[in-house]
């Protein structure tokens, strides 16, 4: 067969794409790095892979007219992808699910941890909720299972389709101590996720627990979840995602316990393994073997030694992801984060992973 040239758009955020893709079967690939948020259809005119994360928004006004012809998103979600116009239109895609879990099963983890510092909670008396129960879902439930921690699953999509494992109702997450989101972005149907959090889910919560969403901005309707702050009741919020971003509510902004700016797997490895895994689709999709492997890839991390007790975690944690240092940066531009959160999430560390060991 012959081989084209392949002409390749790439977020300029995207690690190894000319490791991984400026040689295919032999021959170069041109590749052209930009910022994902700023792509247009005319930087795509002559292009034939585009390789995309989670800011830009591929859709017909974005592909029409251009050649196209393999979609890659090293990301979970796939809202921001119009999937029945690449089906309609023959364009082949590939999204990156698990990519980032780990890094997200540490953010979340931490944040638990700092929460019961500053709140004095004694964790071997929490339970966690875990709403989803996907790559990220479980990550966090067997980090959970391993130090301890009780937590009950919510997945309707899972459990319906015949997952063994034991679910809850979401009345008996409300009644959880903390409560994270790991659910897709569904705007309607049977499965929504639009405000799943919304003000009656947070008026059931109990006083003084927290809510972390590390998922998708709109999971958790803002405006009541600051309504319920303004109203008096005592839960603390974790945000990752916001809605509307890259616009911020900065009232509710001002309400958190820990705020960031989209970063929860912002980890080396898992940006290292969505582009890993465009690599692996993009072959599958062209019938070509994969000439690299991901061990050659992935950097060495430090692994987390746990004590075995729950006393002082997030103390043993802080040396391997400070989760304030976090925080405080996006506080320190507080007043332009609508203008600065896409510079806010590039100069943000890329920590290593350390929960490998676990």
């Amino acid at each position: 067969m012959l081989i084209p040239m392949w002409n390749i758009v790439a977020d300029e955020n995207m690690p190894l794409v000319e490791e991984l893709f400026s040689n295919i079967s032999g021959k170069a690939a041109h590749i052209k790095r930009l910022a994902g948020r700023s792509i247009t259809s005319r930087d795509l005119h002559n292009t034939d892979i585009l390789l995309v994360r989670s800011v830009t928004q591929v859709n017909q006004s974005l592909l029409e007219g251009t050649h196209v012809q393999f979609v890659g998103s090293a990301t979970i979600g796939t809202d921001h992808i119009d999937l029945d116009y690449l089906a309609a239109k023959n364009i082949a895609f590939s999204n990156a699910p698990g990519c980032n879990a780990q890094g997200v099963a540490e953010y979340v983890l931490t944040s638990i941890a700092y929460w019961a510092e500053q709140r004095h909670i004694d964790l071997t008396k929490v339970t966690v909720g875990i709403i989803g129960a996907g790559n990220v879902g479980s990550r966090v439930a067997k980090v959970l299972d391993i130090l301890g921690i009780k937590y009950l699953l919510n997945d309707p999509p899972l459990a319906d389709a015949g997952d063994p494992r034991d679910f809850v109702g979401i009345e008996q997450i409300q009644q959880c101590d903390v409560v994270t989101c790991h659910v897709p972005f569904v705007r309607a149907g049977q499965y929504a996720t639009y405000h799943l959090v919304d003000d009656a889910f947070l008026e059931a919560m109990p006083q003084q627990s927290l809510l972390i969403n590390s998922s998708r901005g709109a999971v958790v309707d803002n405006t009541a979840a600051l309504e319920i702050k303004r109203a008096g009741k005592v839960i603390d919020y974790i945000l990752d995602v916001w809605e509307g971003e890259p616009d911020v509510n900065i009232e509710l902004f001002e309400q958190t316990m820990i705020a960031t700016p989209h970063i929860a797997g912002y980890s080396q490895e898992g940006k290292i393994r969505g582009t890993y895994q465009l690599y692996q689709a993009f072959n599958q999709w062209f019938d070509l073997e994969d000439s690299i492997a991901l061990d050659e890839l992935l950097p060495e991390a430090p692994k987390w030694q746990w004590s075995g007790s729950l006393d002082g975690l997030y103390q043993s944690l802080q040396p391997y992801y400070d989760i304030e240092a976090d925080d405080q940066r996006m506080r320190q531009v507080k007043n332009n984060i609508q203008k600065k959160f896409d510079h806010l999430r590039k100069t943000y560390p890329q920590r290593l992973e350390f929960l490998d060991t676990l």
